[in-house]
């Protein structure tokens, strides 16, 4: 397999030899893949790219780096985010998020039936931090034809949104939404196409966090996992 290697310029071909190669840590972790000298050059993996949450790809001879902000039919702004499928670990810097089941839930606090999620979130930070603390925005479920699920925030304020995770610690946790009406068939409420956590890096509560120097290692620190996908 080919390894494609990220510098200051990028070269159609890699038949010079390395001068030199150095180990990569990131995070305090070391990666497989080593960091290569070309002529004075020093490139990186792209490997050690996607180890810092950055998303990467090809486009024909074009070398993607993160997630483009586009146009979605309709003339909505198509929000940013760090993507993945059912069983992806999706890592922004500060959250580790892994969604681990999807599922079909009843009514419940007056509204009709609807999904739940199972999602593993750990802290990935040297602090205790809790995910309100770190520029949580909204949480939406999206269906298939763009409509959102309402989120049922009882019982998720203490136990996700609010809840304090210290150093590589994590919660479980299963977000659910509803159909706004009781009277709605299950039959009618087709399965999710995908969770969107929003989470918007200037509004990091200051202080303690800033001290700690919890940052996002991404401009683009929310996540957006496709339901209909599983790895």
């Amino acid at each position: 397999m080919k390894r494609i290697f990220l510098g200051l310029t990028l070269l159609a071909s890699f038949a010079l030899a390395a001068d030199l190669k150095y180990d990569v840590s990131v995070n305090g972790r070391p990666t497989p893949d080593p960091a290569i000298v070309v002529n004075g050059k020093t490139y990186v993996p792209l490997s050690v790219l996607k180890t810092l949450g950055i998303p990467t790809a090809l486009q024909g001879k074009t070398l993607i780096l993160g997630t483009q902000t586009g146009v979605v039919p309709g003339g909505a702004n198509q929000r940013v985010s760090l993507e993945g499928c059912v069983g992806d670990t999706l890592f922004n810097g500060i959250w580790r998020m892994t969604v681990k089941k999807v599922e079909a839930i009843g009514p419940d606090v007056g509204l009709g039936p609807g999904w739940g999620v199972t999602v593993e979130l750990r802290n990935g930070t040297t602090t205790r931090t809790s995910l309100h603390d770190t520029g949580l925005e909204a949480i939406d479920l999206v269906q298939p034809d763009g409509n959102t699920l309402v989120f049922e925030e009882r019982g998720a304020e203490e136990g996700f949104l609010y809840k304090e995770i210290s150093q590589a610690g994590g919660v479980t946790y299963q977000l659910r939404f509803h159909t706004q009406s009781a009277r709605t068939p299950a039959s009618e409420v087709p399965r999710p196409a995908k969770l969107i956590v929003q989470l918007n890096p200037k509004r990091l509560t200051a202080g303690y966090l800033m001290a700690a120097q919890v940052a996002y290692t991404t401009p683009t620190p929310s996540f957006r996992v496709g339901l209909t996908c599983q790895r």
